[in-house]
């Protein structure tokens, strides 16, 4: 097997449960507040933990690179996060359970933007889009498989082993590490940007922090503009620090190259496209068509089949064509599935469903590996290492205020398609009497008194008020992710083409 097929398979080994870990916790979470009997607050903190520590550690990531070599440090950051997740299954509290999420976060955190380094310093320019969708494929079908496993093991088995099921995986992943990884060079007189890691620290945490509870806080909330104010004065801060140092965290000029910068905005544009069906669709499942997490995880397989097919062929168009066919037209089917689902309701078919999210989630794939291989191809190799660990940080950055986003707007159409819907529902409206008057004479003949069934009445009108209100609330959500994927277009028209991505290569090959 040559050096570049181990290269991805260790690639995808380090961080495919990093992913899947990602959703299996989620599913975990309401019983493992239960069995500590703590509040939603410390729940959503289990959460938020990981994400933050995620969030500080993640510039490490090209220090560490660069002062240790590749092979220490990921070898390192795949058994912080093993120990991490051993620690959080046999946790005793939820306070103990969030200190050793926080050892999976950090850890979590260096591990993607070293896969991808690894990736691109060791396979040919001509093969690394293909390589990115096979290393591609696997990291979106792992959220897929979280939720249903999730939701199976803790239905059968106990919500511990959401946390040991990584164990034997990972394992096996740092054993094939360590025989397979080449050492790489290293720095040893590196010094660290204390500073600039600190205020970096700082500035994404708190941004992170603002982004996840916004939704639940208001986003005119005190706390919101504290935690919001205090990552811009840390950013800008950092930025002026890293501009200005000799051997800075992370490189911001690597923004100077055009197709860097274009390539960013376009994976903002495909992580807003993403997280606006994996945030929702599982929701809607749940929560308007009344399944519970392992029936929704299952039904939305099609989908991550759908991004890994995508993935696998939007990398082997890159490798001949170039970026811009593959996302162009990963774009406009993304945005066509996802306009269908904004007219989705509790009768439609399964059938249905499964055929728009395949769809949907061929288009997301043909988008996410070109833009994120392009993305890198467009800095020299030298600075590939700085380059994926911003790429990587503003990912995250980009996820959480994509579901800052979509959870603030269904909230808010939810409240104003209820108040609207309330105005209609008057007690001499025609249609609201015949509603009254079929559920209380079925509510008694099931028993009920008089009085009992025209209280019932009057709460099962609410429900399906409030019902209504949330599926429009979600189909008008699911419009707006289509207007934004199909906006996408624009920028995407600026992609390069076959022949100038090949110079941009050479190019690359001359600096370095």
């Amino acid at each position: 097997m040559s050096y570049k097929w181990k290269v991805l398979i260790v690639a995808i080994g380090g961080t495919f449960m990093m992913m899947l870990d990602s959703t299996i916790v989620n599913i975990a979470l309401p019983h493992i507040l239960a069995v500590f009997g703590d509040t939603i607050d410390k729940e959503q903190f289990v959460t938020s933990a990981y994400l933050l520590a995620m969030a500080a550690s993640a510039p490490l990531a090209k220090f560490l690179m660069t002062r240790f070599g590749v092979k220490r440090i990921f070898i390192g950051a795949e058994i912080g996060f093993l120990l991490g997740s051993m620690f959080c299954g046999i946790s005793w509290s939820t306070d103990s359970l969030i200190l050793f999420r926080i050892i999976q976060g950090f850890s979590s955190g260096v591990l993607m933007p070293l896969a991808m380094t690894l990736i691109f310093t060791n396979v040919p320019p001509e093969e690394r889009g293909t390589t990115m969708g096979f290393f591609g494929a696997p990291m979106v079908l792992a959220p897929a498989i979280g939720v249903t496993l999730g939701g199976y093991l803790v239905e059968y088995w106990s919500w511990r082993w959401c946390f040991y099921v990584n164990l034997p995986i990972v394992f096996v992943a740092v054993i094939i590490s360590i025989v397979w990884l080449r050492d790489t060079s290293k720095t040893a007189d590196l010094p660290l940007d204390l500073k600039g890691f600190i205020l970096a620290a700082a500035g994404f945490s708190t941004l992170l922090y603002a982004l996840t509870y916004a939704p639940s806080w208001g986003w005119g909330d005190a706390r919101t503009l504290g935690f919001f104010a205090t990552s811009l004065i840390s950013l800008t801060a950092w930025t002026i620090v890293e501009l200005q140092a000799k051997t800075p965290l992370l490189e911001l000029r690597v923004f100077k190259f055009r197709g860097y910068s274009l390539g960013t905005l376009m994976n903002f544009v495909a992580t807003l496209g993403l997280f606006s069906a994996m945030l929702l669709l599982p929701l809607f499942l749940q929560s308007v068509r009344g399944m519970d997490a392992f029936q929704a995880g299952l039904l939305m397989v099609p989908q991550a089949v759908g991004v890994m097919a995508g993935s696998v062929v939007g990398g082997r168009v890159y490798d001949k064509s170039g970026a811009r066919p593959p996302v162009i037209l990963g774009l406009l089917m993304a945005s066509y599935a996802t306009w269908r689902l904004s007219a989705l309701d509790i009768t439609t078919p399964d059938s249905t469903f499964a055929m728009i999210i395949t769809l949907r989630g061929i288009g997301i794939g043909l988008v996410m590996m070109p833009v994120m291989t392009f993305t890198l191809a467009e800095v020299p190799l030298a600075l590939v290492s700085a380059a994926s660990t911003i790429s990587n940080v503003l990912r995250s950055v980009f996820g959480g205020l994509s579901t800052a986003i979509f959870a603030s707007l269904l909230h808010h159409y939810q409240q104003t398609n209820l108040a609207v819907l309330a105005q209609t529902a008057t007690p001499d409206s025609g249609d609201t009497l015949k509603v009254l008057s079929t559920a209380q004479v079925a509510l008694q003949k099931m028993g009920m008194s008089l009085q009992e069934a025209h209280q019932g009445a009057i709460a099962l009108l609410y429900q399906l008020t409030a019902l209504k209100a949330a599926i429009l609330a979600f189909d008008r959500v699911f419009a707006f992710g289509a207007v934004i994927l199909g906006i996408g277009i624009v920028p995407a028209l600026l992609l390069h083409s076959d022949s100038k991505a090949k110079e941009k290569i050479k190019d690359a090959a001359a600096i370095e």
